[in-house]
């Protein structure tokens, strides 16, 4: 029988419990072996704030450390250059085997803007998507879907999350004004992000 484990891609800069809550419900309602987070390497085109891949990768390895059934993928910190998600999806493949089929777990706005992805018919069809999805976005999404036709309706899937109205943006602000994130980032995080000295005097802007 094949097994599914979930790819969670992202900044997280920094990783919160929404983050967390999405991978957990993913795990549940898909019947995955594990999730694997995989935080981005270095990203030219977009700002990471200041705060470098090796800072982002060991934030999320404070936040997953306790549960069992997350795990951690260094393969995009470690890469050179540019990295699109097809390449990571074809190296986590060949690593795990046959025996495994993958699902790239994705918010609203990754899934929205799937249509302008390069390699997305490719990564589509060597990878499965669980879009956690809000009421009120019903309309976007399915036209990501529709236009991928059947391609887009075998593999595309969507998983209702709770309402958290939080953002690594909201998360940014607040650490750079000295204000208390307890509840929203895990305390181990929290306790990296202290001694580290990160989000510190900087304007974090979205």
């Amino acid at each position: 029988m094949v097994k599914r484990i979930g790819l969670f891609g992202g900044s997280f800069n920094p990783i919160h419990i929404g983050h967390l809550v999405i991978a957990e419900a993913a795990w549940q309602e898909f019947g995955l072996e594990k999730v694997i987070f995989i935080p981005s390497g270095d990203t030219p085109n977009k700002d990471m704030h200041h705060i470098d891949k090796f800072d982002r990768y060991n934030m999320v390895q404070e936040a997953v450390k306790d549960n069992p059934h997350f795990a951690l993928s260094p393969v995009e910190r470690d890469r050179c250059g540019p990295s699109y998600t097809v390449d990571t999806v074809h190296i986590l493949k060949e690593e795990w085997g046959p025996s495994y089929e993958f699902y790239f777990i994705c918010g609203t706005d990754a899934l929205a803007d799937l249509p302008t992805w390069k390699y997305n018919r490719e990564l589509l069809s060597c990878c499965h998507f669980i879009c956690a999805s809000r009421p009120g976005n019903e309309e976007k999404l399915r036209q990501s879907v529709n236009y991928f036709g059947k391609l887009g309706q075998d593999k595309i899937h969507f998983l209702i999350t709770p309402e958290l109205d939080i953002s690594s943006t909201i998360l940014r602000n607040l650490l750079s004004q000295h204000k208390s994130v307890r509840y929203f980032i895990p305390d181990g995080v929290i306790s990296f992000i202290q001694s580290h000295h990160l989000y510190e005097g900087q304007d974090h802007g979205a």
